[in-house]
């Protein structure tokens, strides 16, 4: 079974054709989600962990710095599938940092809510431009990620339109 890393490692390579662990490492280092800038190390050992299962094919290029051509493998298309097509997985809540946060937020009182909750929708309304703004560069596969990150989003900003009007109702 992939984990989350290594399934969209090797959809990166799969779906856009990134062929070196740099090329990938850049992928997610331009994301726009902070949860997936994955670290260096984090995305070569994945690409070393997919190697030894036979996910992934590392050819070295004849160069100075020990470059590998990375291709994805029958069992790593596989693998790749059945992670794709895992409901239970893909239906899952996931890491959520606004849902765990959440509850915690209405415990603040009054004028430090007003204040955390207003600087968070600023950061959502950021985040909203940003989003529009890189899936003009990118696939359909991509814009398929971004268009639920937009929604997301805007989910999150109708929540706390919502927590607001409870507020005004009670005062």
């Amino acid at each position: 079974m992939l984990t989350e890393l290594e399934g969209a490692i090797l959809s990166d390579m799969f779906h856009r054709g990134r062929d070196t662990a740099f090329k990938i490492r850049r992928a997610f280092a331009e994301s726009p989600s902070l949860e997936w800038k994955g670290s260096a190390g984090a995305v070569y050992s994945a690409i070393r962990r997919m190697e030894h299962r036979g996910l992934v094919l590392a050819v070295p290029l004849d160069d100075a710095r020990g470059t590998k051509r990375l291709s994805v493998t029958d069992a790593g298309r596989d693998a790749l599938h059945d992670w794709a097509c895992d409901p239970a997985r893909s239906a899952s809540v996931g890491i959520d940092p606004f849902r765990l946060r959440s509850g915690i937020w209405l415990t603040l009182d009054a004028p430090e809510r007003a204040s955390v909750l207003r600087a968070i929708r600023n950061a959502i309304e950021q985040s909203i431009a940003a989003h529009k703004a890189y899936a003009r560069l990118h696939d359909t596969i991509e814009g398929a990620s971004i268009d639920l990150s937009l929604r997301l989003q805007k989910a999150r900003i109708a929540w706390l339109d919502a927590i607001e009007g409870e507020e005004t109702e009670e005062r």
